[in-house]
């Protein structure tokens, strides 16, 4: 039977992403509340580790003015479908990959989520659990888990249709091309994953292919090897025997925490999640995707509680996990104008052998030749080879503008932009690259009203310069700042915040002059500004709480507590305006009225990863009394 590609959408309860942070994202991105230790690693390791660390997320904006707030709304969906499996796509979502149906058995393989709800889990903020994640760039959750990819279907040699998804990655300048097709004869996915830097610069590589399981008290995880890296919540890294304790069942974990295995060089890389019945998902790749990886969030208080924030009633969830590195602290070095490319097979398993259920050294190579019986039964993939460098031909989803204006500002500049054969970028997507196509098209581009924020930021020299050629305007300038900004360079971001207010009153203008200040060590003046950029914009709540936090940071307590109480009821009532109201309180020496505001159980909807913000406060407030289960997010 002949697979079909079509566009479809699902109806699920969904709290919408909402509209971006509208300030730039120039300072240090939030860090993980542990650190990777290298001490008695490998050196390649090591080196990995300390090379090509990112500093802030900039030029993307922040994605967390999402609220947990749900109501029936539609996922669009690209569908691939034969008559042995049924994999759906959220084309909106990064291309997530949200069910993989095994029509023989009627078993879901990855864990399908039944509902959407944001966390602050991403780069960018905004990520949802399920399914298979595609990771590029750095360290995280990527900055496109939340956003379009391009998306169009492509005809195989043999008839057959393959869903080809690409962008391009703003941060590291990657372009990615992911193409997915299903096996004619037996039940697999393929998915061809192609990477290019366009760049004649070298730039920083992370890949992870992130997929989530559903987890029950019987899961078992199994990759070849006898040996893995392991972290948790306290920063620690150690080799650890996989085996002794058998860390295979993810139920049983007491805490959250990664193994990444390591696997032996020359080792077919694979990870592979079993019910005791001895069903369930193999994850294959070829030889570049070298990284396993599995993740639980263990059997604590936090742990559960995300589960239950991310998922609802979905039910818990472990994740299995393929890079690039062996870890994922990990950057490679990507030269300029390569291209990395894999093969990662999605494949239903059964494995009968009651071995399974032995001890790890007896057990993983009976998984193993399942594994690879369950492989060499497909046809690997070889359609994928043959419209690799296809050109797209029905499109099916639009992306962004970026990948056509980075080439067109390197035409420009007379540098080189070596894109993919495969792929192509429109230069007229959405609303955020219109000023920055007028400029690229010499035109004088219309700035927008002082009280409107930007749409959209770029970063980088290129840009500066075309910038700079440009009729000098308060946004030019303004934009000027903000690249010097997020390049740490302090003082030049002064000079053209500064020559940005002298044109055109701004509060962004003002809100950068202010972090340059503060930056500087000169608070009271950073101060100063931050409260003027508020004053010509009291709705924007991200400024609000800048300046919030910046004045709790000066010991400015009361004022922080005076400009909360200043604030409408509905502000006030905002997750992250009520935690500033119990820090100024706390730092007031008003222990009472803290204890008043947390007892009362509210959300922080943008609470993030690892952030024990609420307990610290709870236990701040009453040092005698048990943290609540709703406060509760600690992962160890």
């Amino acid at each position: 039977m002949t697979a079909t590609l079509h566009l479809t959408s699902a109806t699920l309860p969904s709290a919408s992403i909402g509209a971006s942070n509208p300030l730039p994202a120039v300072g240090a991105m939030p860090e993980a509340p542990y650190q990777a230790s290298t001490e008695n690693l490998p050196a390649d390791i090591a080196a990995n580790i300390a090379y090509g660390r990112v500093t802030s997320i900039h030029p993307y904006l922040l994605q967390d003015q999402y609220t947990r707030e749900r109501t029936t709304a539609p996922m669009r969906l690209a569908v691939l479908e034969n008559h042995l499996m049924r994999a759906e796509f959220a084309l909106d979502l990064g291309g997530r990959l949200v069910r993989l149906l095994d029509k023989a058995t009627g078993r879901d393989l990855v864990y399908r989520n039944a509902i959407f709800q944001p966390a602050n889990l991403a780069l960018r903020g905004a990520w949802f659990s399920g399914g298979v994640e595609w990771n590029i760039g750095m360290r995280g959750h990527w900055p496109l888990t939340a956003a379009p990819l391009y998306a169009a279907e492509i005809t195989g040699p043999d008839g057959e249709p393959v869903l080809r998804m690409w962008e391009y990655e703003r941060k590291r300048g990657l372009i990615v091309q992911l193409d997915a097709t299903l096996d004619a004869n037996s039940p697999a996915l393929h998915v061809q994953v192609r990477v290019r830097n366009p760049h004649p610069r070298e730039t920083g590589m992370y890949w992870w292919t992130n997929i989530a399981v559903a987890q029950t008290p019987g899961s078992r995880v199994f990759a070849p090897a006898t040996h893995a890296y392991q972290t948790q919540y306290d920063g620690s890294l150690g080799y650890v025997d996989v085996a002794d304790p058998d860390i295979s069942h993810p139920a049983s974990a007491p805490a959250a925490a990664d193994w990444f295995y390591a696997l032996e060089p020359g080792t077919i890389p694979w990870i592979a999640a079993l019910e005791p019945d001895g069903s369930g998902l193999a994850h294959v790749s070829t030889a570049p995707l070298r990284g396993r990886k599995l993740f639980v969030w263990g059997d604590t208080a936090g742990g559960r509680h995300w589960c239950d924030w991310l998922g609802g009633a979905s039910g818990a969830y472990f994740e299995i996990q393929g890079g690039l590195a062996t870890t994922q602290y990990e950057h490679l070095p990507m030269p300029a104008g390569a291209t990395w490319e894999w093969r990662e097979s999605f494949l239903p398993l059964r494995v009968d052998d009651a071995r399974r259920n032995g001890e790890w050294a007896t057990a993983v190579p009976v998984v193993e030749k399942a594994v690879f019986e369950a492989s060499d039964a497909t046809d690997g993939g070889a359609r994928l080879d043959a419209v690799a460098d296809v050109a797209p031909d029905r499109m099916l989803n639009g992306g962004s503008p970026w990948g056509a204006l980075e080439a067109e500002l390197a035409a420009r500049l007379g540098t080189t932009f070596d894109a993919l054969p495969g792929v192509r970028f429109d230069r007229d997507a959405g609303d955020e690259g219109a000023y920055w196509t007028a400029l690229l098209d010499g035109d004088e581009p219309s700035d927008p009203p002082a009280t409107d924020s930007p749409a959209s930021y770029v970063d980088g020299e290129g840009w500066d310069r075309l910038l700079a050629a440009a009729p000098a305007t308060w946004l030019t300038h303004y934009h000027r700042g903000v690249i010097a900004h997020a390049s740490g360079d302090l003082d030049r971001a002064a000079s053209h915040y500064e020559a940005s207010l002298r044109q055109r009153r701004s509060a962004w203008a003002l809100r950068g002059l202010g972090q340059v200040r503060i930056a500087q060590g000169e608070s009271d003046a950073g101060l100063g500004h931050l409260a003027d950029a508020l004053s010509l914009t009291p709705e924007t709540v991200p400024l609000l709480l800048e300046l919030g936090t910046a004045l709790l940071q000066a010991d400015r307590a009361d004022e922080a507590a005076s400009l909360v109480a200043s604030l409408s009821g509905a502000v006030r009532a905002v997750g992250r305006v009520r935690v500033l109201a119990i820090r100024a309180a706390l730092a007031t020496g008003d222990r009472e009225a803290a204890g008043r505001l947390l007892e009362e159980p509210f959300e922080v909807p943008d609470i993030r990863e690892g952030e024990l913000s609420m307990s610290s406060l709870w236990r701040e407030a009453f040092p005698d009394r048990p943290v609540p289960e709703w406060y509760d997010f600690s992962m160890s």
